[in-house]
Formats: structure tokens, sequence, C-alpha cells
């Protein structure tokens, strides 16, 4: 059979039931016909058991959407169902079967009994369950990769740990940085070798954050010498690979026949990966060679370090964003962020005041993390004012506390911050040199806010002069940063573009994510949109 097969499934349940998933493991089954009866059971029974419990109480009864996804290995079977509803603490350690009279509780335990492994993580609003059961031909010893040690189940599990170590990174499939690259480009020269890579491991895969070399960013793992690397903390020298056991065909005769690695690790301590030179000919390694490998491995190391804690700092700013829609009955509202570095210094917001709500969107002239701490100050201190002071008030307690962060950074925050009356449709609004907000009208005809004040930053004695505007039934108020501006060819273009996307779409959530389309990977600025539409 093939290495690996596997199989998606996307559910939303109603209408799927578990008959749905049945259809889909008999579709996995007739790929794998050499299954074991033992582990097709097993493997089946827990699956259905466990989509059983998650329609049923992921969401307490509600409509619930998860993706299920089977994948038969030759040594064992792996399924992941990651799902968005709301669980209590799953507790697996501390399960056992229920008395025999009791109506609930058996679910888990049996997922339990009938595989050798069951883990539940919940990550940023998710639930992601992984079924891991070792096949019944390879119970004693995991019929092992090409060129690789054999694994036993504990080793299936922390391969688990390892792989979700390595995505929790952040780092795979994103695009080259010169901060790696150097590191690259400074082996090559100093060890006179044909290449050098930093590689990861993912799942089936080796995938190149940076190489220097002839060969491309991504191979099988079984082609891989990183992934022996990976298996012991020392660093792993092969003089020939054509003539070393177990590299055989890892060797490219005439490309690939030295190699040298030292792993790189998760800040957990799993090993992910390998800081690697290698070299189109047998050759030989000295101990002082292999000591500067290190210490270049330990330079990538701090990299990925920084890399972790930017990748921490994205989803708490992310976090910091309105994850639940307003209850405004008859209004449409939506928004996003997408920031061109990890953080960024552009944000939304929306949140309820008296008979309505306070909108807000910022844009700090500058990106990375002095940026995003700017922002998260403003959000800050306009939430703290409104409940207190009116939209004038809010702007001018922002300008007054960053005053000195601002002078000392060299920053400034323009800013469009409204207060909206529900039933009325009244907007009053200050924009502190945003310019960027417009309303699209029912009648096709387009309004664009007027900024009447310099942006935060700027001016410490500016009055902050507020507006009023109505939104009437069937318009749509839209701000946006200025990264939207980089997608097209000028702003005439941009807010003509985002305009006739506005009086076109259905809803606001259409809006945003026809902005996020075509901003993902193309952005060279951060890109901010804010959409509030009333209903007719």
């Amino acid at each position: 059979m093939a290495d690996m097969v596997a199989r998606t499934l996307r559910i939303t349940s109603p209408p799927d039931t578990v008959d749905t998933v049945h259809s889909a493991l008999e579709s996995v089954w007739a790929v794998v016909p050499d299954v074991h009866p033992t582990d097709r059971m097993s493997v089946e029974t827990a699956v259905i058991e466990l989509t059983a419990n998650v329609i049923q109480y992921a969401n307490r009864g509600n409509s619930v959407s998860f993706a299920l996804t089977i994948v038969v290995y030759d040594d064992r079977i792996e399924a992941t169902l990651s799902d968005g509803g709301e669980v209590d603490d799953v507790g697996l350690h501390d399960r056992g079967m229920p008395e025999p009279m009791a109506e609930h509780g058996r679910g888990i335990p049996m997922i339990q009994a009938l595989v050798d492994s069951v883990e539940h993580r919940r990550v940023e609003g998710f639930n992601h369950w992984t079924l891991v059961r070792a096949r019944e031909a390879s119970r004693d010893v995991l019929t092992p990769a090409r060129g690789l040690p054999s694994v036993s189940i504990s080793g299936v599990i922390d391969e688990m740990a390892r792989q979700r170590a390595l995505e929790e990174l952040a780092i795979l499939d994103t695009a080259p940085e010169e901060r790696f690259d150097r590191v690259t480009r400074l082996a090559q020269q100093l060890f006179g070798v044909t290449g050098s890579a930093i590689n990861l491991i993912d799942r089936d895969r080796q995938w190149s954050k940076s190489m220097v070399g002839p060969f491309g960013t991504e191979v099988p793992r079984e082609n891989s010498a990183c992934a022996v690397t990976i298996e012991s903390d020392d660093t792993l020298v092969v003089a020939d690979l054509t003539a070393a056991p177990g590299f055989e065909l890892i060797a490219i005769p005439g490309e690939f026949e030295f190699y040298a690695g030292h792993p790189l690790y998760a800040p957990g301590g799993e090993r992910i990966g390998s800081f690697c030179v290698y070299d189109a000919k047998p050759r030989h390694f000295s101990e002082k060679e292999a000591a500067m490998l290190r210490d270049l491995a330990a330079w990538v190391q701090q990299e990925l370090s920084v890399s972790q804690e930017l990748s921490r700092a994205a989803e708490v700013q992310q976090g910091l964003l309105p994850q639940q829609l307003l209850s405004m009955p008859g209004w449409d509202i939506a928004g996003m962020c997408l920031p061109a570095r990890a953080v960024g210094g552009d944000f939304f917001d929306w949140y309820p005041v008296g008979e309505g709500a306070a909108f807000t969107l910022a844009d700090t002239m500058g990106k990375g993390i002095g940026a995003a701490i700017i922002a998260a100050t403003v959000r800050a201190v306009l939430r703290s004012a409104a409940r207190f002071g009116d939209v004038a008030g809010a702007v001018d307690a922002a300008a007054a506390s960053l005053t000195g962060d601002l002078d000392s950074t060299g920053l400034f925050v323009t800013l469009f911050h409204g207060r909206l009356d529900m039933d009325s449709g009244e907007l009053t609004f200050v924009d502190a040199g945003h310019g960027l907000t417009f309303i699209a009208r029912a009648d096709g005809t387009v309004e664009r806010l007027k900024s009447t004040s310099p942006p935060l930053g700027i001016d410490i004695e500016t009055e902050w002069i507020p507006q009023t505007v109505t939104i009437e039934p069937g318009d749509a108020l839209i701000s946006v940063s200025d990264g939207v501006l980089d997608l097209y060819d000028g702003v005439p273009e941009a807010l003509e573009s985002v305009t006739t996307l506005t009086l076109l779409a259905d809803s606001a959530a259409e809006i945003v994510d026809a902005m996020r389309a075509r901003a993902r990977g193309v952005a060279p600025d951060d890109v901010t949109v804010l959409v509030v539409r009333r209903d007719v």
C-alpha cells in the first residue's frame, strides 16, 4: 500500500449525522483493504462514538460544524476531529467506566479502551481531538520509515506532542526572512559546502524555512536526513551518505553525499527540525567544525524563540479584537484586522454604550511590536473613557495618555471613533486625521466623512470637535485603514472598489470576507476594515 492514505470530511449537524461519518470511513477502508479487521472495527467504533458525543454535547445540542481527518499509515491509524463547540473540562485522565445503571459517561472510557491514545486540546476557541491506534501487524515494533529507527507506541505519542509544538510555532509555510537567511548564507561560506538549510520536520515532509543551495524547500520526510537528526539531541555527521547504513536511499550521488545537522527545539523541548550543512561529495568534518555548527544552530534557535514570542503576541493582539457580535436588532456589524507582520498597529473595536454602541478604527503609523503596544494603549484608554465622557472626551483622554509615548517614539495615530444610537441611527464621531470612513447610502450615493482634527500625537493642544451623521435604513458605514489603499492602484480606485463591494454585498460579513481574500498574502501594510450596516 501507499505510505499514507488520508481523507478529510467537513460535517455540519444537522443535517449531517453519524451515518455521514460511516460513509466516509467506508471510503477509507476501500482504499486500504489490508487494514486488520480488529483495527477497522476499533477505529470505526471510537470515531463514531466521538462524533456522536460532539454532535450531542459540543454545542449543548445546537448545530455544530467540525472537520474529521482519518490518516492511515503503515504502522498506525490517526483520527483528528476539530470542532468549534463549547465544552467543559474533559478530564481524560480521570475518566473511568461509570456504574452499570448510569445514563451517561461511557463514551470517553469506551474510546480510550478502543485506541492507544486519546488527546484533547482547546486552541483559539476550537476543540481538537486526536485518536491513535497502532495497527495489529505492527503492535510489537512499528514499521520504520525508510532509514529511520523503529518507534514504539510511546514514540507515536511523542510524535503527536512534537507535531503540536511545531504547529504552535506558526512558522510552517511562512515567507523567507532575512534573519534566518543570513545564518544559512554564513554557514555555506564558513564551511565551504554546497548548501545549508534550516529544515523543519512536518508530519510527512521536510520543509525549509531557509535554504542556500540547489534543492527545493520541500521533500518527503522519508527522504530527509534531518528527520534522522531529530531522533536524538546529538549533532549528526554522516561523512559519506552513500556508504552509511540506512542512508543509501537518502543520498544523491554527485549532489548530496555529505551531511551534518544539529537539532532545533520548540520551547517545550520537542525536537522540531535541524540546522544543517551538506555537500556534493564526502568530506571530513572536524570537532571544531561541529562546535561551530552547534553555535550557528543556537543562533537559529534564538530566532525561533523570537518567532514563538511574536506568535504569542499575535494571539494576544487578535484576542483583544471584538470576539462577539453586539446585540443590536436591525444592525449588521463585522470587522477584520490582518497585520502585515506577526503583530501590527491597527485595530478595530466595538462595545455597547447606552442605547447603542461605540465603534473605533485606529491606525498607528508604524508596524511591529512598538506600533502594537501603542494601539493596545489607545484601545484601553478609549474603552475606559467611554463610560464617563462623550466622544470628544474619550479621544482627548487617549491623546493625553499617549503624549509622552508618542513623542518619544516619533509615532502618531490616526483614529475614527464614534457612538451610534441604534434607534435613531445618529452617529456622533471624531475623525483624528484618518479620513478613510464613508457611508454608502441605500440610493447608491457615497458620503465620505471628513477629518477635522489631526492625528493623536501631532498637537497636544488640539480641540477635538465631534461631528454628527445619520445612518438611514439600507445605509452602511465603512471605515478602513490605509493598508487597504495599497491593495488598489491609488486612492480613488480603492474607495470606488470598496464602495461598489459595499453596495453589492448582502451582509457586513460578506464585505469583510471579500477584503480579507484580496489582502491575504499580498498586503504590504496592516489591513483593517470595520463595517456597520443598518437593515432596510
